[in-house]
C-alpha cells in the first residue's frame, strides 16, 4: 500500500526537503549545497531558456536541477522510486536482448502499478495532493487534485467543449473510463526515458520522474503512445508492458490538443 510509505517522506509539504539520507550527505556530512548565486554563475542559459541546462559539480560529484518547472515532487518521486525498489532494477534473462528489456519493464511497470491508495482517501494529483505536473497541463489554472477519475475526466472535457462547443468531440466523452482505477503513473514513459545499463544480464533503469503522481489508469498508456510515435515502440513495448487503452487514446489525444491552444 502507498500508505506504508508516507510516514518516510521527509516533509513532503514543504518548499524545500533535505534528503539527509542521501550519499551527498552520509557521505561526508561537513558538505554543504552549492548556493542560488553559485548555480546562477555557473549556467549559461538561465535567462534564456525555461528550462536551463542542469549544472556538474564537479569537485561535489553532484549535479543541480533547477528552472520554473523544477518541483520538489520530482525529487520526492526519485526518493520513493528507490524506497520501492531498493536501488536496484529487477533483472531477467532472456534469450533476445529487447525481449529481455520488455520483460524487465514489464516487471518494473506492474510493480509500480501495485502501489494503491488509502481506499477510503483517493485522489488523482501529485505524489503529495498537489496539482498534476504533466507538461499537458502547463498553463491551467487548476490541474487538481481531483476527487475522483470521474471529476477528473469531465474537467478535461469541459475544457474541450468551453473552446470548440460544436465539435462533436465532446459527444465521445464516454470513451474515457470513469470507472477505471488510480494508479500511479510515471506519465512519460519512452525510450528516451529508458537506459539499458547492461546486457548480460539485462538491467535498465527508468529515469525522468518529473510528471509522475496519481492519475486515471489509462494516462501512462496513452501519454507512452503519444510521446513516441515509432510503430516498433507501441508493438514491441507498449502494448506488452501496459494494459491497452486504445478507445480511450483518440479522445485523450484530442482534449490534450486543446490543452495546448490557450
Amino acid at each position: 500500500m502507498f500508505s506504508t510509505f508516507c510516514h518516510l517522506f521527509p516533509g513532503i509539504y514543504g518548499l524545500e526537503i533535505d534528503f539527509t539520507d542521501t550519499s551527498f550527505f552520509t557521505s561526508s556530512p561537513n558538505r554543504h549545497l552549492p548556493t542560488p548565486a553559485q548555480v546562477r554563475a555557473l549556467s549559461k542559459d538561465i535567462d534564456t531558456c525555461p528550462q536551463p541546462t542542469p549544472i556538474k559539480f564537479e569537485n561535489l560529484n553532484l549535479i543541480v536541477k533547477f528552472g520554473l518547472y523544477v518541483k520538489t515532487a520530482e525529487a520526492l518521486n526519485l526518493w520513493m522510486i528507490k524506497k520501492v525498489f531498493h536501488n536496484k532494477c529487477r533483472d531477467s534473462l532472456g534469450t533476445m536482448e529487447k525481449g529481455a528489456i520488455s520483460d524487465q519493464l514489464s516487471q518494473i511497470m506492474e510493480s509500480l502499478r501495485r502501489l494503491e491508495q488509502d481506499p477510503s482517501d483517493q485522489f488523482i494529483g501529485s505524489i503529495h495532493r498537489q496539482s498534476l505536473l504533466d507538461y499537458v497541463f502547463i498553463g491551467q489554472l487548476i490541474t487538481g487534485p481531483f476527487s475522483s477519475t470521474k471529476e477528473f475526466n469531465d474537467w478535461l472535457a469541459s475544457i474541450y467543449r468551453s473552446r470548440f462547443p460544436n465539435r462533436y468531440g465532446y459527444r465521445n466523452r464516454c470513451s474515457l473510463p470513469d470507472n477505471g482505477e488510480i494508479k500511479l503513473t510515471h506519465a512519460e514513459l519512452n525510450p528516451r526515458n529508458i537506459i539499458v545499463s547492461s546486457f548480460t544480464p539485462v538491467e535498465i533503469v527508468v529515469i525522468n520522474w518529473r510528471q509522475a503522481g496519481w492519475y486515471p489508469d489509462y494516462w501512462e498508456y496513452c501519454k507512452a503512445l503519444d510521446t513516441c510515435w515509432d510503430d516498433r515502440w507501441r508493438k514491441g513495448y507498449v502494448d506488452k508492458v501496459l494494459q491497452s487503452h486504445a478507445d480511450a487514446f483518440f479522445v485523450w489525444s484530442e482534449y490534450c490538443m486543446v490543452l495546448g491552444t490557450n
